[in-house]
């Protein structure tokens, strides 16, 4: 028998996972008051904490996590003060123009700033799922275009009733994405090249690639009054649109977002309760190690770049079945290798890089919005942008130089002295 502390877990924890999943589709939907329903789900999950695991804990987890939260706002702040000062040395006014950029990315522009950050939710996890196992898939962005051109090539062709072909699409221009990763995994586990090296290549090979196959299935300059697009995919391999059950939803919004934080999630499930993940992480630490204790190092790294290369179709699928119906010469290119950004800000974390990639979309959109309403130049989110990065990386960058070295040090020390210290 579950004794009534259990109990109320169990109902808490419920309400959590239902509030949250209400509150974030309907925030998302830009029904802002959903924000409130995402609060209590935090509130009923920290009861729950309280409830099972007492006072000290529950208040150790939320330090835990505001100390997460710390390196981030500091970034995030001292890029918006060195953005006031180039905006004042240049004649424009920062507060006219951080009131436009917010408004825009946050309220006016908000659906913008949602789409804007679902294709970079999938390559920043292709990228941080790479990096935890030690490997760097520069390459994203080829695999996105596989992606794109494999979901465009069978939505064109073929259609069930309305969705019910999609997850096929899904799944089998995934494969393609990721099989785009098997070269580079071969010749990483055969001859030690590295995958900066090889993924970047293949990159360039899928983005030429792409204007072949868009000029073969609806682009021929000879034949269409539109030679850069292929044809439109069937209708009923859309997306399913967020408006058909929140009836004030921007028309644009799709359920792309969700199929995003949900992929989060369970890459975050992976790579912390399962076998798997753990060879991952334990092969990104150290693979000496992991070798020793039994893992088959290369089966896991080349299971690592194939994932990688599904998560980085999946942002092509997303743009191709949610947003642009039809694949396009240069379809949106960046998302690859902005992932990048996402997921180093997002410490490789599966759950950060939402957060991280909707900042991107925020700062993208209400830039765009600063910029029309006030003149200011884009140029600023950019710089933003560099320099939010920039502090952030500079961590890792002390804690290799400087942690790392007094770890060696102290080593020496524990060597020498026969390990008394």
């Amino acid at each position: 028998m579950r004794s009534l502390q259990e109990k109320s877990g169990i109902v808490l924890m419920i309400a959590a996972i239902l509030s949250g999943i209400a509150g974030t589709v309907l925030y998302i939907g830009s029904y802002f008051w959903g924000i409130f329903l995402i609060l209590g789900a935090v509130l009923f999950y920290l009861l729950r904490m309280y409830f099972l695991k007492g006072r000290e804990f529950t208040v150790k987890l939320l330090i835990r996590s505001l100390k997460k939260m710390a390196l981030p706002v500091f970034g995030i702040t001292v890029a918006i003060l060195i953005g006031t000062v180039i905006m004042l040395a240049t004649g424009y006014n920062p507060l006219k123009a951080y009131a436009a950029l917010f408004y825009g990315g946050l309220v006016k522009n908000w659906h913008v700033s949602v789409l804007n950050a679902v294709p970079l939710i999938f390559t920043g996890l292709s990228v941080a799922l790479a990096f935890q196992a030690g490997l760097f898939n520069i390459g994203a962005e080829g695999q996105y275009y596989i992606g794109a051109m494999a979901a465009t090539w069978l939505a064109i062709r073929f259609g069930l009733p309305f969705g019910l072909f999609i997850p096929v699409i899904i799944i089998a221009a995934g494969a393609a994405a990721a099989s785009w990763n098997l070269i580079p995994a071969y010749l990483k586990i055969k001859t030690g090249a590295h995958e900066v090296v090889t993924t970047m290549m293949f990159a360039h090979i899928a983005r030429i690639f792409s204007t072949i196959f868009i000029r073969h299935n609806g682009g021929d300059p000879a034949i269409s009054k539109h030679p850069y697009v292929t044809y439109p995919i069937l209708d009923s391999n859309w997306f399913l649109r967020f408006k058909s059950f929140l009836p004030d939803a921007n028309y644009r919004m799709h359920i792309g977002i969700l199929l995003a934080i949900l992929t989060a999630l369970l890459i975050w499930f992976l790579l912390n309760k399962t076998v798997l993940g753990f060879e991952i992480r334990s092969i990104g630490l150290n693979p000496l190690a992991a070798r020793a204790q039994g893992i088959n190092v290369k089966k896991t790294i080349i299971i690592a770049l194939l994932l990688a290369g599904f998560l980085s179709g999946c942002s092509g699928i997303n743009q191709v079945l949610g947003l642009e119906h039809k694949m396009a010469q240069d379809l949106n290119a960046g998302y690859g290798w902005n992932g990048i950004s996402v997921a180093l800000l997002a410490g490789n974390d599966p759950i950060g890089v939402i957060f991280t990639a909707l900042l991107w979309g925020i700062l993208d959109a209400g830039g765009q919005y600063m910029a029309r309403v006030t003149g200011t130049t884009n140029a600023v989110i950019e710089i933003i942008k560099g320099v939010i990065l920039f502090l952030i990386l500079a961590k890792y960058i002390f804690n290799y130089l400087f942690v790392r070295k007094r770890s060696r040090n102290f080593d020496k020390i524990k060597t020498i002295t026969g390990g008394a210290l």
